[in-house]
């Protein structure tokens, strides 16, 4: 993989409606098969605990395992679990059987998770999330890359990503061969994005693999995200973008018609730019 040349594109959904869970679920699937048609490479769900203003989905390994026996080829994530809130074993034994339901179509995201309630109701401290989540990252990478896992997930510890930006975390993201998720803006004020990813970059054990996650505005013209994103100072540390819908209860049909526009006016503007800016780099280093 080159530096900068972006080739997956994904679709994120935190299953937040105001329709009654059923119908949420089974719009969920809906989104899922229209990403697969229009030929997103993956779809993500996130992951909410005792929220319902937040999103329905508790549990993303089950939903997307309806998602899987609806859809052919398009790529299943997690964005992300929890994973100080979750035994390890059973986090992949439960992965694993969606990956062999899917055929090897699970990326697996996992995080320490940022909802304070959630790790009060599980009985954990917040404080020490990172440190879990290091410790439970670990175990579960042990497990999906050992011999003794039931259903066997061949490859799956290679479809693995975690959504951190500590140092320490990217570290051993990097250490283990973990892909890296980032989701904050790499031009905020104090953001250190940037120099985490070129850590990662100059630190990784196996081919990096980083994606982006994105808002975007239902209505927001084509150009516009061309633009930001092109310009996005993380993207050329990239190799794919995760985009989320805003506001993220947004209805159906403009989940669906930001969808269309991502795919058929977005994506090949985006990567008709990428691949300009990579040939300008390559010129001016001759």
């Amino acid at each position: 993989m080159q530096l900068g040349q972006l080739g997956h594109l994904g679709y994120f959904t935190h299953v937040a409606s105001d329709v009654r869970p059923s119908a949420a679920y089974r719009q969920t699937i809906e989104l899922a098969v229209a990403a697969e048609t229009l030929g997103f490479s993956s779809f993500w769900i996130a992951q909410h605990h005792g929220n319902a203003s937040a999103g329905w989905s508790p549990s993303p390994l089950v939903l997307l395992a309806a998602v899987a026996e609806h859809t052919s080829t398009i790529g299943l994530g997690t964005a992300v679990i929890a994973a100080p809130l979750e035994d390890s074993r059973r986090l992949a034994e439960d992965a694993a059987t969606l990956d062999v339901l899917s055929e090897g179509r699970l990326q697996l995201g996992v995080g320490a998770g940022s909802d304070d309630v959630a790790s009060d109701v599980f009985g954990h401290d917040f404080r020490a999330r990172h440190a879990e989540c290091l410790d439970v990252v670990d175990q579960l990478h042990g497990l999906l890359s050992g011999d003794d896992l039931v259903p066997p997930a061949p490859g799956l510890h290679q479809r693995m990503w975690w959504a951190t930006g500590t140092p320490a975390a990217v570290d051993a993201a990097a250490a283990r061969g973990i892909g890296l998720i980032s989701g904050r803006p790499a031009d905020a004020a104090g953001s250190t994005v940037v120099d985490d990813l070129t850590r990662y970059w100059t630190r990784a054990v196996e081919e990096p693999r980083v994606v982006l996650s994105r808002f975007a505005a239902w209505d927001t013209p084509a150009k516009e995200l061309v633009h930001r994103w092109t310009n996005d100072p993380a993207m050329p540390w990239a190799s794919g973008l995760i985009v989320q819908a805003q506001p993220t209860d947004c209805r159906i049909d403009r989940h669906l018609e930001l969808m269309r526009m991502l795919a058929d006016d977005v994506a090949p503007a985006l990567d008709l730019a990428m691949a300009s800016r990579r040939h300008r780099s390559d010129l001016a280093s001759v």
